[in-house]
């Protein structure tokens, strides 16, 4: 039951055109720095149908009159729902021979007609997010291109004449119908990126002369391996996760650049030394969701690592050398069969650490090294009880248990003095002890499913404390003292077996959500219990004052 002022949520999720009107931005700034230290360079002639108060057909009759059709170096056509462009805006392209940025995004042209390639001094082209099926052979003649964003058409395979874009350094062709990539693409020296994911392409060609080549993202195809990744000497960032792989080339390691390496949801069954050796500058590993069993030692050799993620396979343990790797700040091993943790304990820089859905009866001791540590995740394994060291875990600031076997917390908890959320959730706890009250930066208790049957009054110390959930546990009553938990404004203890309330909940002034269904609650009149929380709410504000005017 809601009342009083309801918080309205923004969903942050950006659609796919909202991505590629940022990608696009971020390229025209780019481009802004082509003509960086020219000095005395007049404006260059543009046209935007956007902007321009003529039309297209006015703009060039005025600078065909004033000798200024060289001039015109810019032309945007975006945005206008056009279908096809006119024989007269084909005419024109002959003309405009001059332009270097052509805009036609965001329309509805499923034709780029053949007079594009008459505009010879095009250096971006953009026709993303429309509905062109192919390109013409014309194409080719654009041997100035330096950026080509073809995202969201409908193109299902790409003219071999690309391959005779010899400047071009950044081709976009993501969200297409791609089957494959033309074998003249290697042609391509002078190309710095390659995006192409969410496509259907089965395989790639050889990458062979693509020597300056930074980034190569063909995530979500349907690729079952990969080409020779040797010649790719200056790559930084490789891109494939989403596909069928079953394997990793071991020439991998030629790239000696790279620095991120995304593989999750293959089928890699196999992580070796081969893999890893020369990778020196590697500082992002994502290898989630693959099918591996063990982890080489050879990673530990991995010295600039700061991110790495090997969730959701099948590792059982962790070499010795894991401690080796000074600078990882994240790891992520969730859903595995780990029973041990101890190679990740001597990680002194590591910040984020997520050994949830594994199978651990314990957290060792020595966790206490990890004095960084700010989010611990650990749920769903079958701990028993957890060591008194934890509390020297001073940057904790989530620590995450849920659906454990604990039965009781180390009182050192209350030393947690940064903690702020603490998911208890699921257990088979008696109790709280009396020291949480210390750890008085809390702001959500998970306390959900356990066998608590009375909850310490210290609870009202946690002056912070904004959402408190005590759902199905086995409670016959709460604390006056929660009425001082000034901050609360989630408090729900449905299922339980309690009969009354403490007035005190009246003067929770930031109470928003109030849960109380399924308990006796027998100490108060059917016909408030009947009107629901609002009127429990109301209920125990009138008797609080009751009992403070007898007092008085």
């Amino acid at each position: 039951f809601f009342f009083g002022r309801t918080l309205v949520m923004a969903d942050s999720k950006k659609g796919f055109n909202q991505k590629a009107k940022k990608e696009l931005a971020n390229e025209r700034m780019a481009r802004g720095s082509i003509n960086k230290g020219k000095i005395n360079r007049k404006p260059p002639t543009a046209f935007s149908q956007k902007a321009n108060k003529e039309s297209l057909d006015q703009f060039i009759r005025r600078v065909l009159s004033n000798k200024q059709i060289d001039d015109v170096e810019i032309l945007d056509l975006s945005r206008h729902k056009i279908n096809e462009l006119s024989d007269k805006v084909k005419f024109y392209m002959r003309m405009l021979r001059k332009v270097r940025t052509l805009n036609l995004y965001a329309n509805k042209l499923r034709v780029v007609p053949v007079e594009i390639g008459e505009m010879i001094s095009l250096q971006f082209l953009g026709l993303n997010e429309n509905c062109v099926a192919e390109l013409p052979p014309t194409i080719g003649k654009l041997t100035k291109l330096e950026v080509f964003d073809l995202r969201y058409n409908r193109l299902t395979k790409l003219t071999p004449e690309i391959g005779k874009l010899v400047e071009l350094k950044k081709l976009f062709l993501r969200w297409n119908k791609l089957t494959a990539l033309p074998a003249e693409i290697a042609n391509l020296s002078n190309l710095e990126l390659l995006t192409a994911r969410n496509n259907k392409i089965n395989v790639l060609p050889s990458l062979e002369g693509l020597n300056n080549l930074v980034e190569l993202d063909v995530q979500n195809n349907r690729l079952t391996e990969l080409p020779s990744l040797a010649c790719l000497p200056n790559l930084k960032i490789l891109d494939v996760q989403y596909n069928r792989l079953t394997a990793l080339p071991e020439d991998v390691s030629a790239c000696k650049s790279l620095q991120r390496l995304h593989l999750r949801y293959n089928q890699i069954a196999e992580l070796t030394a081969a893999h890893l050796s020369g990778l020196n500058d590697l500082v992002e590993l994502d290898i989630e969701a693959n099918r591996l069993t063990t982890v080489p030692a050879e990673i530990g050799a991995l010295s600039k690592l700061t991110t790495l993620y090997l969730g959701r396979n099948r590792i059982k343990e962790l070499p010795e050398e894991f401690g080796n790797l000074e600078s990882l700040e994240e790891l992520y091993l969730e859903e595995n069969f780990l029973s041990n943790i101890s190679a990740v304990c001597p990680l002194s820089k590591l910040t984020v650490l997520n050994v949830s859905t594994n199978a651990l009866s314990g957290l060792p001791s020595s966790i206490v090294k990890l004095k960084a540590l700010k989010d611990l995740f650990a749920g769903s394994n079958q701990i028993t009880e957890l060591a008194p060291e934890l509390g020297q875990l001073e940057s904790l600031m989530h620590l995450d248990l849920n659906d454990n076997l604990l039965e009781e917390l180390p009182p050192t908890v209350g030393e947690l003095k940064n903690l702020r959320i603490l998911n208890l959730e699921g257990n088979q706890l008696l109790e709280l002890p009396d020291e949480i009250g210390q750890a008085g930066n809390i702001q959500v208790l998970t306390l959900g499913f356990n066998n608590l049957t009375h909850l310490t009054s210290c609870v009202g110390k946690l002056s912070g404390l904004k959402e408190l959930n005590l759902d199905e546990n086995q409670l016959r009553g709460l604390p006056r003292e929660i009425g001082h938990c000034a901050a609360l404004e989630v408090l729900s203890f449905n299922e339980n077996e309690i009969d009354d309330l403490p007035n005190e909940l009246y003067q929770l002034d930031q109470l928003r959500l109030f849960g109380m269904d399924d308990n006796p609650l027998a100490a108060l009149p059917a016909k408030v219990t009947d009107g629901g929380s609002q009127a429990v709410f109301n209920f125990l504000g009138e008797r609080l004052k009751e009992r403070q005017s007898v007092e008085f």
